[in-house]
């Protein structure tokens, strides 16, 4: 068995030393690495917005036979499955966005120098200044006497946009309206400024020399308004931050026409305008998700694909799942939508769990890691309520939807630890993701509630051993003792705060219908080593599942 040192440098792209020592693979010791789950709540709408941008900027198709291989579905991409990468070509140049008449803008070229910084917004990480117009300036069909300047290289009308999160397309065109010169994490904390030069004909917005969020680097950059709703993107030779977005929404909408800026094109649209840019190749997972639904029937709830290369469409994780439709109660997921249609589904796709490049498992099943994402579908979002009825989320860790550190999951794969009380207010984390617990268990519709047994989980934690800094969102960890008030809960209390599972234990399935697929491309052709590597994670996955689950649920992930 290779080490986990061996299957996380395979998941950055880099080589492993011969002779690294085996380690047991996790979740947790993934997440210690740098490489966390990147499960988060709208990811679905991250996706699609993904999608409709390639859909739209992909090349022509090329050719590449599709085919089913130890029931995994092997799709090789035709230029519909990858999206590719799209340097930024902005440096030292602007271009011009005049409103056309037709709620849209005409691209024009520039030759506009970045002008100096003026006066200075005081403008922290995350942060939004609002700043008032010395005209008023229309934009989509309103218009606005102020503005609010956010620190990620951008402007909003009518809100801030403040909140931390993936700065991608669906944010772009969901949130309020917006002129996105860079819209990227920039840290303004650590380094330049943000500045407004106000004028009665003009009002410009300057990034000088402002690094990318935890990069060691310069950007500089500049969005000018003037009273007609004529608007400026200006760059300076000094941007070195490569994932952004450029361009213009005006918010709340889906669709969006995509742009070529440097080459001013197209001249005129109407709606939502931008140009991503990226050094990365990411999956376009909806692509994916159609694909294999198109030659295969729709009766799996879950689609789990794997890479044949690194192509994770969220920087920075390991793996994620996607929630695109959910009709169960009581869980903390949100009931009755549906977004299976879009990715080709009539109805029967809940779930789409990414695993990203097979090779990081070449000799590593990885289960704790897959077993961690599948769970998603149901897991961790579980809220109670204390004796006083007052609604706790004390059971939560990083991005309320994995446990908490402190508490006693039974070493679940969804985080938390198994955790032994010691008496005298003295606790010590013991183990860490093995199964699904019996409260997983209940979320997931395998156990009533009379079978969950009272949990607890460790209030007001202190004195770590050794002497580390913990938080709520902390990895587990076994060997670590720290002081603290125990809280006991019941299942009841769960049930008070969420309402009851519905459906319950007795009407829910307990077959989880799975599909593997394994995308690749020219580069990274789905070689035996790698087919037989998935083959196998697919056929010892099954038995892996029934025993996290207390022999209570099965996998079928055979292909028709």
């Amino acid at each position: 068995m290779r080490g986990l040192g061996c299957l996380l440098a395979a998941a950055a792209g880099t080589a492993c030393a011969a002779g690294s020592p085996p380690e047991l693979v996790t979740a947790a010791s993934a997440e210690r690495a740098g490489l966390p789950c990147g499960t988060e709540p709208g990811a679905a709408r991250d996706a699609l917005a993904l999608h409709e941008y390639w859909r739209q900027a992909s090349p022509p198709p090329v050719a590449g036979a599709d085919f089913d291989d130890g029931h995994v579905a092997v799709l090789h991409d035709r230029g519909d499955l990858v999206v590719r990468r799209n340097l930024f070509d902005l440096a030292g140049a602007s271009v011009r966005l005049a409103p056309n008449g037709a709620v849209g803008y005409d691209l024009a070229p520039l030759a506009v120098p970045l002008e100096a910084p003026g006066t200075s917004l005081d403008i922290a990480t995350g942060s939004s200044q609002a700043v008032a117009l010395p005209f008023r300036f229309p934009f989509f069909g309103a218009s606005y006497d102020r503005v609010f300047v956010n620190a990620d290289g951008n402007l909003t009308f009518g809100a801030a946009d403040d909140v931390s999160g993936e700065r991608g397309l669906a944010r772009f065109l969901a949130g309020p309206p917006r002129i996105a010169a860079f819209f990227a994490p920039l840290d303004p904390s650590r380094g330049g400024v943000v500045s407004a030069s106000l004028r009665a004909d003009r009002a410009a917005f300057l990034w000088s020399q402002v690094p990318g969020g935890g990069q060691i680097n310069r950007n500089s950059f500049a969005v000018a308004l003037e009273p007609g709703g004529t608007i400026d993107l200006i760059y300076g030779s000094e941007i070195q931050t490569r994932e952004a977005l450029v361009g213009v929404s005006p918010g709340g909408t889906a669709g969006l026409t995509v742009a070529d800026l440097s080459a001013a094109r197209p001249p005129g649209s109407t709606g939502a305008l931008a140009e991503r840019f990226s050094e990365t190749e990411k999956v376009d997972l909806v692509s994916v998700s159609r694909r294999f639904l198109s030659r295969h029937p729709d009766l799996f709830e879950q689609i789990v694909v794997y890479t044949t290369r690194p192509l994770n469409p969220v920087p920075g994780s390991l793996a994620f799942e996607i929630n695109v439709r959910n009709d169960v109660q009581g869980i903390g997921v949100e009931t009755g939508f549906d977004q299976s249609a879009p990715w080709g589904s009539e109805g029967a796709l809940a779930s789409i769990a990414y695993m990203d490049a097979i090779d990081q498992y070449l000799e590593v099943d990885g289960f704790e890691i897959l077993a961690h994402e599948v769970g998603h579908r149901w897991l961790a979002r579980l809220r109670f309520r204390d004796a006083s009825g007052r609604p706790r989320d004390s059971l939560l860790g990083r991005g309320l939807v994995h446990w908490s550190f402190f508490l006693n999951s039974e070493a679940s794969v969804l985080e938390g630890n198994e955790i032994t009380d010691h008496g005298g207010g003295r606790f010590e984390t013991v183990d860490i993701a093995r199964r699904y617990s019996a409260l997983d268990q209940y979320a997931m519709g395998l156990r009533l509630p009379e079978e969950v047994p009272p949990f607890f989980f460790v209030d007001e934690p202190d004195n770590f051993r050794p002497n580390r800094a913990f938080k709520f969102s902390s990895p587990p960890e076994a060997g670590i003792s720290f002081t603290g008030v125990r809280r006991d809960v019941r299942i009841e209390d769960v049930i008070a705060g969420m309402g009851p599972r519905v459906p319950d234990a007795t009407r829910a399935p307990r077959r989880l219908r799975q599909a593997f697929v394994l995308v690749a491309d020219e580069q990274a052709p789905a070689t035996v080593a790698r087919r037989e590597a998935l083959a196998r994670i697919r056929s010892r996955f099954e038995p892996f599942y029934r025993e996290a689950t207390s022999g209570r649920g099965t996998v079928d992930s055979t292909l028709p």
